[in-house]
């Protein structure tokens, strides 16, 4: 079974979002979920992998969100632009 972990990181960069981006954001997390339950990817979500365990998807033209993979467990690390990203690849590579 898939399990999907919410770090304190992830938290921290969602809360600076505007309120349009944090209702982009639910509806690229319910489409994530809708993945790891039927393994279908959606279209538009763009989940891809950026380096060995982690992968990122779309949130909309400006936003990525972060997902670490382990084994069954998704750690969801990162919202953030595109320098972001780069940025937090960057440091823990």
């Amino acid at each position: 079974m898939r399990k999907v972990i919410i770090l304190p990181s992830f938290e921290h960069t969602a809360k600076k979002l505007s309120l349009s981006e944090k209702k982009q954001l639910a509806k690229s997390l319910q489409q994530f979920n809708t993945f790891l339950i039927t393994g279908s990817l959606p279209i538009g979500l763009g989940f891809k992998k950026i380096n060995h365990d982690k992968y990122e998807f779309r949130v909309g033209l400006r936003l990525r969100v972060i997902v670490k993979v382990e084994a069954d467990i998704y750690y969801l690390v990162l919202v953030g632009s595109h320098q972001d990203i780069k940025r937090y690849l960057n440091k823990f590579r």
